[in-house]
């Protein structure tokens, strides 16, 4: 497939694909353009026309609106479609998408349901088109150099542990009247698959990942205390978690934050190896779910020390790693010399639909697998008991997200 012929559309225009533009411009200022966004598609047509006009006017071409993406795929030829929607509907427009024909980059979480993800990267196979699943946040300079870390310089020694940590006082309550659709739809499990862990917190399950593996079980629990009575996972979405997470690798250590915590606010992140320790400083309300994040407004910060006292920068440590790169390998992972992760995403995306790469770095078993951490944390806090996340893979363990099957007819 040449460059030129490239085609896109969007299905789903709300936020997360203005954002996705915002990285298109990025790769066009570098000089990594070859695409083209021919049809946006939205069932709320006002956002579909905000999203057209927006594309209009940075890249010269007008794309074609639709509000139902049936008559999209029927009436547009195109290549690849960026998929921005609430997650319980990826599993469905993505398997119609790759039914017709039509190559998928779909949003976080892969699907709502491990069920849901699983009939979705199935229906890459059998059709024998690319799914690639959304994450931008591994691909940012600092999970980039924090990888590196610990798995090629060994500048830490071996990764043994990790103590992640997060407290903030709830944020006051005031009447402003109705919801937002994008917080509506959050706020459904059976829209949404669960509350923060799988929404801001499947970042934080796609770079553990990334980091250290698979992952082998975890003992979790949950609470609602916003309210001011501490309730479980079962009646409301979370908003105070404690995690205790065991890689197959043997790397073991916490993941615990809560957003309704009074008092004094708090943050840690920190891994440790047998040689050292590496922690996130970056100045973000978000540190907990994306590590080491790069933002427009926000450089990321943190400082790996050495047992013998030797201490360095995450900016040095991020210059070591790319001076240990080659130039292939650099353009590879920062294309331009972009640190935009979504728009390394959506690059990573085309150089597959132009046989560039044989695979998506996140295709959808890789997504399925971050997907089970998420959902393995679910399944432990809604039992009580230790859970190895094989088996929520499997479908062994789903009684957590039994219902939200059913909802879907799954």
């Amino acid at each position: 497939m040449a460059d030129h012929d490239i085609k896109l559309a969007f299905i789903g225009c709300g936020s997360i694909a203005h954002r996705h533009v915002l990285a298109m411009q990025d790769l066009k200022q570098r000089g990594r353009a070859g695409f083209s966004v021919t049809a946006v598609c939205d069932a709320n047509e006002e956002a579909a026309h905000m999203l057209a006009a927006k594309l209009g006017q940075e890249f010269g071409r007008k794309p074609a609106v639709y509000t139902d993406y049936r008559q999209l795929l029927d009436t547009e030829r195109f290549d690849g479609a960026d998929l921005c929607l609430p997650h319980g509907l990826h599993h469905s427009v993505t398997i119609n998408c790759l039914e017709a024909g039509i190559n998928v980059l779909c949003e976080k979480p892969i699907g709502v349901t491990i069920k849901a993800g699983r009939l979705m990267a199935e229906a890459a196979d059998r059709t024998g088109r690319v799914l690639a699943i959304a994450v931008p946040h591994r691909r940012q300079p600092g999970q980039r150099a924090a990888h590196w870390v610990f798995h090629d310089s060994r500048l830490i020694g071996n990764p043994m542990t990790f103590f992640h940590h997060y407290t903030r006082p709830p944020a006051p309550k005031v009447e402003t009247g109705p919801l937002p659709p994008k917080m509506v739809w959050r706020r459904d499990r059976m829209m949404s698959g669960g509350g923060m862990t799988l929404d801001s917190g499947f970042h934080y399950c796609d770079s553990m990942h990334y980091f250290f593996g698979d992952l082998d079980k975890v003992y979790a629990e949950m609470r609602e205390v916003g309210s001011g009575t501490p309730r479980t996972v079962h009646e409301r979405p979370e908003d105070s978690i404690f995690v205790t997470l065991t890689f197959k690798s043997g790397v073991v250590g916490t993941w615990a934050w809560s957003v309704a915590a009074p008092g004094k606010r708090h943050c840690s992140v920190v891994f440790h190896g047998s040689e050292g320790s590496l922690e996130d400083l970056t100045e973000s309300p978000y540190r907990i779910f994306h590590l080491f994040e790069r933002r427009p407004d926000q450089v990321e910060a943190g400082q790996l020390v050495r047992a013998d006292g030797t201490s360095y920068t995450l900016a040095e440590v991020e210059q070591m790693h790319l001076d240990a790169l080659t130039e292939t390998e650099r353009e590879a992972l920062f294309p331009g010399g972009t640190s935009d992760g979504f728009a390394i995403e959506i690059w990573d995306f085309l150089e597959v639909l132009r046989g560039n790469r044989a695979r998506p770095e996140v295709d959808g078993w890789e997504g399925l697998r971050s997907l089970a951490i998420g959902d393995a944390i679910y399944e432990s806090a809604f039992s009580g008991n230790i859970i190895h996340v094989d088996d929520v893979l499997s479908g062994k363990v789903n009684t957590f997200q039994q219902p939200i099957d059913e909802h879907w007819g799954l």
